[in-house]
């Protein structure tokens, strides 16, 4: 029995020991890196249906560091992202290292207890990456009622009701739907005849709409949200049709794997295309903003892309002669 005693001491001995070791092996490569700190937190863990309240990414990390955080789009798990806000802070902090902050406003309306899972951080500097994850934060949403409201009970007469009956109402919609069919099959009768007016070439469209787009002053007016998706959306529509590939309605990685395929299309521009679908979606979507350099390198692009790709003039005729055929 002592025997028996003495091998079970060994054995958890040495786990510990191999525990501690892989401990701190993974402590001494993570040092090799550098420090960074990283905290999840929201302002208010119980909120009521409805109510929005604030899930906070907090990252401490050497100035010049390069911090990836997640970019809630849409919905955070069971919430709602209403509104997203990122910012860098050095005031305050020790010499060398600054603060990076995620700022999301959620709000659900669905009761009940829920986890906002751990969200993915990286950080770099220089040719050290550091890859963590934030806890968990648990939230309360609460319903306004209690549960015990009783319907409201009939303390008068029912009113007479003073509306046509019902059967009428059915006839008049019978001939409100006849009068629309009537009239939609009159409309497309007298303007089929004049037929579809032609398009304009890829080339020539693309840099109407840009023109178009750019007197409208969006980015003048610091709405770079709606630039953005009119910008992706002339970019894609010119490429589609320039090189007759499907992209218009792609997602980001659909679109990525569609560009590769782009016979004609130099690779540089196939990656911008995925670059630009990528760094604009947080502005289109999340209300976030592009510095104003960024912005203008985009714009530029536009103009590039179009330049660098246009159809030659032997192309041209080459396609006049196909549709004369």
């Amino acid at each position: 029995m002592r025997e028996s005693r003495l091998s079970f001491f060994d054995f958890c001995t040495r786990g510990r020991l191999s525990g501690l070791l892989i401990f701190a092996s993974a402590f001494a490569v993570q040092a090799l890196a550098f420090d960074m700190s990283v905290k999840a937190n929201v302002d208010n863990a119980q909120v009521f249906v409805g109510d929005m309240f604030n899930y906070e990414i907090a990252v401490t990390a050497p100035e010049n560091a390069i911090v990836d955080l997640p970019s809630f789009v849409g919905n955070l798990g069971s919430f709602e992202v209403k509104e997203m806000k990122n910012e860098k802070v050095t005031e305050g902090m020790p010499k060398g290292t600054a603060k990076f902050t995620w700022l999301a406003t959620l709000n659900t309306f669905v009761s009940g207890d829920f986890l906002i899972a751990p969200q993915e951080v990286n950080a770099i500097v220089g040719t050290d990456t550091v890859k963590t994850h934030t806890d968990p934060v648990a939230v309360k949403v609460s319903t306004r009622t209690t549960g015990e409201e009783t319907d409201i009970l009939d303390v008068e007469e029912p009113l007479s009701d003073p509306r046509l009956p019902t059967w009428l109402y059915i006839v008049f919609a019978v001939i409100g739907v006849a009068l629309l069919v009537f009239l939609g099959w009159f409309l497309h009768k007298k303007f089929a005849k004049q037929g579809a007016a032609p398009r304009l070439p890829p080339y020539e469209e693309a840099v109407l709409a840009l023109k178009e787009l750019r007197n409208k002053n969006y980015l003048a007016e610091g709405n770079q949200g709606d630039y953005f998706m009119a910008l992706g959306f002339i970019a894609r529509r010119y490429i589609e049709r320039r090189f007759e590939v499907d992209i218009l309605d792609a997602t980001v990685a659909e679109l990525k794997q569609r560009m590769s395929h782009v016979a004609g299309l130099p690779q540089a521009y196939k990656e911008s295309v995925v670059t630009l679908a990528v760094e604009t979606e947080p502005v289109k979507f999340a209300k976030m903003k592009l510095e104003g350099e960024r912005c203008r390198f985009w714009d530029e692009w536009a103009d590039r892309l179009l330049e660098d790709t246009k159809p030659t003039p032997e192309e041209e005729a080459a396609k006049a002669s196909k549709k004369e055929s």
